[in-house]
């Protein structure tokens, strides 16, 4: 009975010293803000779209979104930042998305502490009249979700035909 006392104190102090709250570091020290200040000033994004599929394009219009949300909420819905049109008739292709230098301050709601993007497509690649339906190139949410960084880097997003 005693080694089960011992245990539930010993428990206890565990669970209430994991509630404690972290003391903040010196923003001198955390480089975060920093690259997060840098990514804030990119005036578009380089995003290369590839797949392992072989893909017949009828229609080489489609158009590239590029959402929002704060990272730490986790059912907050996502913002539209920006949108474009392109004309691609191959896979892979390149694209240079503009970005608005003020991207975080478009989310709703106000990220706490900083912001997480993605992008999706919408192509009606197969030329039936229906973007984002079967035959259509679309995005391989199997291999990777499309998040990116606001960077000038190359960020790599995988297509495939949905099915």
């Amino acid at each position: 009975m005693r080694n089960h006392l011992l245990l539930f104190v010993a428990a206890g102090t565990l669970m209430l010293s994991s509630c404690t709250k972290p003391v903040k570091k010196n923003t001198a020290e955390d480089p975060a803000p920093a690259a997060s200040a840098a990514e804030a000033s990119s005036d578009h994004i380089k995003i290369e779209f590839s797949g392992t599929e072989n893909f017949t394009i009828k229609n080489p219009k489609l158009k590239v979104s590029l959402y929002g949300a704060d990272e730490k909420l986790a059912d907050a819905p996502a913002t539209l930042i920006t949108e474009k049109e392109y004309e691609q008739k191959s896979v892979p292709f390149t694209i240079d998305l503009p970005v608005p230098k003020d991207a975080e301050s478009k989310i709703n709601p106000k990220p706490v502490v900083s912001a997480k993007y993605y992008v999706t497509i919408s192509w009606d690649s197969d030329g039936n009249g229906k973007a984002d339906e079967k035959g259509d190139i679309f995005i391989d949410y199997d291999k990777q979700f499309p998040n990116v960084k606001l960077s000038n880097e190359p960020q790599k997003i995988y297509l495939k035909v949905l099915k």
